[in-house]
């Protein structure tokens, strides 16, 4: 009998020790995400099956896996504001119970937001954001304008913005075309980065149900934001029309080809290929008139509703986004972290002016995007549309008719 219960024992701790764990992330480079597999490996016994999908592919994936309902991944990458959809069609394992009160006091305020739906905690911050105004400052010695403020207390209005954009917009050979641009957007169709305009001015996004986009987006103060959108491509042209790929967006402004980019934070360790660049940053600007808003939001952990693995699967989400292997994915990627505890562990990082800037307005401006359980197709709606209008579309009309069909999209969750 004794011999009996040994093997038994031996044959859990074997069982035990074999537990694995499907993870669908995101596909950053393997040799970076496996120094944090392993070393969560090492710690627990946990192995984990680990599928790193490009970005491009990654949303069509969770949402074909999740479809199968057979409690895998166990665990999956979210961007921020997708968690209302998978959380409302429920893909998502409520996490109010599984973190304390001073777990979720690591995470910024904004952050919690985004990963929240009606109430319940369902995402857990991995990674934030924020943008500003990033300008070569060679650019403006050359053409005798004075450098941008870099406090938040200097913030710059729109309006001000335009009228220097439109000073550093320059056909430097003579030969009709443009040779370096006032300003480039690095995302030039997102709402990510085209919501705070709008919301500068007063213009709510969406219902605070989520559920409806008329009266919204096509209110006078949206329809306000979007026309100076507009101008800067159309009307005053300092900003380039058909730059639908951020990268070659930096490279506008690494290269000399730009003066200014409204960017984001991740472009201070992105600038380091261009050493010969000497540039600054200046506050995410506002309209005159109205309030500071900047946006936020990135990556988040869910754990599938449906997994089999409930305590494994918080074991990993607690470890990828605690203190310590945060820091080490800092160090490794470069993402934001968003545990304010992060920054205060890495001052040789984060004491720079630019990241102090940043964390201010992650923690006084920032402002996620609305949390809707239709946000992919919202956000796919709009991005036609602003993308339009950049090209010189009416922007009222052109709200006015994606208005429509957003909402007809959006009656399915009501």
């Amino acid at each position: 009998m004794r011999k009996l219960l040994l093997v038994i024992v031996l044959l859990l701790g074997v069982m035990l020790s074999a537990t694995t764990i499907e993870v669908l992330w995101m596909g950053w480079p393997q040799d970076q995400v496996m120094q944090l597999v392993n070393a969560f490996k090492e710690e627990t016994g946990i192995d984990v099956d680990i599928q790193l999908v490009p970005f491009g592919q990654l949303f069509q994936t969770i949402e074909v896996r999740l479809a199968a309902g057979d409690g895998t991944p166990d665990v999956y990458i979210v961007d921020g504001p997708n968690t209302a959809s998978y959380a409302a069609r429920g893909y998502l394992l409520p996490l109010d119970e599984h973190f304390s009160d001073e777990e979720m006091s690591a995470w910024f305020d904004a952050s919690i937001e985004e990963g929240s739906y009606r109430g319940t905690f369902y995402s857990v911050p991995y990674g934030t954001s924020s943008a500003g105004i990033f300008y070569n400052k060679a650019i403006f010695e050359e053409y005798d304008v004075p450098f941008l403020p870099e406090t938040i207390e200097e913030r710059l209005t729109w309006e001000e913005v335009a009228e220097i954009a439109k000073r550093l917009t320059k056909d430097t050979n003579g030969d009709g075309l443009t040779d370096i641009w006032g300003l480039v957007i690095e995302q030039i169709d997102r709402p990510y980065l085209i919501f705070p305009m709008v919301q500068s001015l007063g213009a709510k996004v969406l219902s605070d149900d989520g559920l409806v986009s008329q009266g919204y987006i096509t209110s006078d103060d949206f329809i306000e934001g979007t026309n100076f959108y507009s101008k800067l491509f159309n009307e005053w042209k300092v900003s380039p029309q058909g730059l639908s790929d951020s990268a070659i967006s930096r490279e506008y402004f690494g290269t000399g080809r730009a003066a200014m980019m409204l960017g984001n934070e991740w472009n201070i360790r992105r600038m380091l290929q261009y050493p010969d660049l000497d540039y600054g940053l200046s506050p995410f600007p506002y309209f005159e008139g109205g309030v500071a808003v900047t946006p936020t939001g990135s990556w988040h952990v869910g754990i599938n509703s449906k997994t089999k693995k409930i305590e494994e699967a918080l074991a990993f989400t607690k470890y990828i986004t605690g203190k310590e292997a945060v820091i080490t994915w800092h160090k490794l990627n470069g993402i934001a972290p968003a545990r304010s505890d992060v920054y205060e562990a890495l001052p040789e990082v984060f004491d720079n002016p630019m990241w102090q800037l940043f964390v201010k307005e992650m923690e006084t401006s920032a402002v996620p995007r609305p949390r809707t359980p239709g946000y992919s197709q919202y956000e796919l709606m709009l991005r036609e549309a602003f993308n339009s209008i950049h090209y010189g579309a009416d922007p009222r009309s052109t709200l006015e008719e994606v208005a429509v069909r957003i909402d007809r999209e959006l009656r399915k969750y009501r």
